[in-house]
């Protein structure tokens, strides 16, 4: 209520004056009849509602249910409308709010995280830096991960340059931290990073993965528990030192630089001295490393770190796909590792990564400073760079150079112009070394059944990838006929083979066949709804009396 009209309406009455009711109103902003209750006594709406909830006759039950372990509000709500139903409960929104208004929910009690110590040589936590996105002079972005391994009692650490997350890059990892380390700890204190710990079960369990890995190296393998970060507080906290990586924005060219500066910072990490041990990491080491475990045998390393082997060239090559790529001519002979990412070639020797390539289709790619050192000593010094920039280009032209574009109708007119047609798809090798192992008669029949459908291809790729279908169903006779039942069976008009003449000229020479398969298709049809229809009336009759089962639009029946 306004305090200068029940002012003003004080002093009325104390003047036994009657009060004019609207004129009031009109002065005050507001109805004549609301000002009328306020003379008769009406306070106005109370600041504060006290209101019941229906909710409040349950109170009792659900304090009980929630002081449950591990039992959510939303599963105390579902359990509460299963027994009363939803018009005694209510939405699950208003039952939440009602929960929170009365502060119903028990309070975690925060216990602490005692500080706890390991043993030399007992200890190493794992963790990963994960997704640190730096880019070089150029621009160009580098995504990567740092795996950081540290033993517990010296705090000495390893961080492993990674650009995925798989067990594979955990593996070789840690192989390195064992190498660096000169020894294998007696547990590792991993999280939950999926890689090592089946999530699934419970409770939760390392996967086959690392298990076979422990058995391998002689670790036990330890897992924090869920939400639990700080029981491997010393790596969490030294993770906060690889943030010295983003100092160096715009300050490297080369993914190698990127690696060098990170092997850098990993070197001032173990040798400046650590707060909580007033020691250089370095020096408690010279101490812990007596007590490590010793590496296993090396070619059981080598089994983890070189899976997949591609020995190098003395062109200081190795071969990926239909490509060669470049390394160090220093490894030439030995035998490197690769990962594809994003188009992007990451070689890696003895678990180091050491160089990268973007993917591409030409035959030949070489980094400028691999082929620099590879030329060293065989051209005069003078002419070193002129030659380099006239040979890499030339290589890099190789592509073009080779590129042949023949035409569906060019096709028609040699074996050799159908081969170089064929020659220009991606699946072109696969065909054409199949067609080499052909009969005479096998290759005519080949040839003649292509030759019935190029004059009218629409799509060339989409025509040479159901030759290599044709080719493998030993069906190149009739390969016209199937592209006409391709292109019907098609929903998208972008998977087409044939244009619209020659799917009208090959629809009128095999119409028998057509009506035949239409035909089949249609009695398949028939069979498949009259089986739906049988198997839908015996879960009908399977379902006790009572029960009404309406199946919604577009819903399918819940059997096999």
């Amino acid at each position: 209520m306004n305090i200068n009209l029940k002012g003003e309406l004080a002093i009325m009455d104390s003047m036994n004056l009657k009060p004019n009711y609207a004129a009031l109103g009109r002065k005050y902003g507001m109805d004549y009849r609301t000002v009328k209750k306020y003379h008769n006594g009406y306070e106005g709406r109370p600041k504060t509602r006290n209101k019941k909830s229906k909710l409040d006759y349950y109170r009792t039950e659900i304090v009980d249910k929630l002081k449950i372990k591990r039992l959510t509000v939303k599963g105390v709500y579902e359990f509460m409308v299963k027994k009363y139903g939803i018009e005694r409960i209510g939405t699950y929104s208003n039952f939440n709010k009602y929960i929170t208004k009365n502060k119903l929910k028990p309070q975690k009690k925060e216990g602490g995280n005692p500080r706890y110590e390991k043993e030399l040589g007992e200890q190493a936590q794992i963790d990963w830096k994960e997704d640190i996105s730096i880019s070089n002079v150029y621009g160009e972005i580098f995504v990567i991960n740092v795996l950081h391994t540290t033993l517990k009692f010296s705090r000495f650490s390893h961080l492993d340059f990674s650009i995925q997350k798989r067990f594979d890059d955990v593996a070789r990892g840690l192989i390195n931290s064992f190498v660096k380390f000169g020894g294998v700890p007696k547990e590792l204190l991993f999280d939950n990073m999926s890689t090592v710990a089946n999530t699934q079960t419970t409770p939760k369990q390392p996967t086959k993965a690392i298990a076979r890995m422990a058995k391998d190296f002689g670790f036990k393998v330890r897992l924090c528990k869920a939400r639990r970060p700080e029981t491997k507080g010393t790596v969490e906290a030294k993770n906060k030192v690889i943030d010295w990586i983003r100092a160096y924005e715009g300050e490297f060219e080369t993914i190698e630089e990127l690696a060098a500066i990170l092997e850098t910072i990993n070197q001032d990490m173990n040798i400046t001295v650590n707060q909580e041990t007033d020691m250089s990491p370095a020096a408690l080491f010279y101490k812990e490393k007596e007590y490590l475990q010793p590496l296993p045998d090396k070619s059981v390393i080598d089994e983890y770190l070189t899976p997949n082997r591609y020995k190098v060239t003395n062109e200081s090559l190795i071969k990926y796909g239909n490509s060669r790529y470049s390394v160090d001519p220093k490894l030439i002979g030995e035998e490197v590792t690769v990962d594809n990412l994003d188009n992007k070639l990451y070689i890696y020797y003895n678990g180091k990564l050491i160089t990268f390539h973007q993917l591409n289709e030409n035959p030949v790619n070489y980094r400028e400073e691999h082929y620099k050192t590879l030329m060293e000593g065989k051209v005069n010094e003078n002419d070193m760079d002129s030659i380099i920039s006239k040979n890499l280009g030339m290589m890099d032209r190789l592509l073009e150079t080779r590129k042949i574009n023949v035409s569906p109708k060019e096709a028609k007119k040699s074996e050799e112009a159908l081969i170089a047609y064929i020659n220009q798809s991606k699946y072109g090798k696969w065909i054409i070394n199949h067609y080499a192992h052909l009969s005479m008669n096998e290759r005519l029949t080949f040839i003649k059944g292509v030759n019935n459908v190029l004059p009218y291809v629409a799509d060339n790729e989409n025509f040479i990838s159901h030759i290599k279908f044709s080719l493998k169903q030993n069906i190149c006779k009739t390969i016209d006929f199937d592209c006409w039942v391709h292109d019907y069976m098609s929903a998208d008009s972008s998977e087409y083979i044939l244009t619209d003449e020659g799917y009208d000229v090959i629809k009128q020479k095999y119409q028998n066949q057509i009506n035949a398969l239409l035909e089949d298709m249609r009695i398949q049809h028939e069979k498949e709804e009259l089986k739906d229809e049988q198997r839908y009336q015996e879960y009908i009759k399977s379902q006790p009396k009572d029960t009404k089962y309406i199946l919604p639009a577009n819903e399918e029946l819940p059997f096999n």
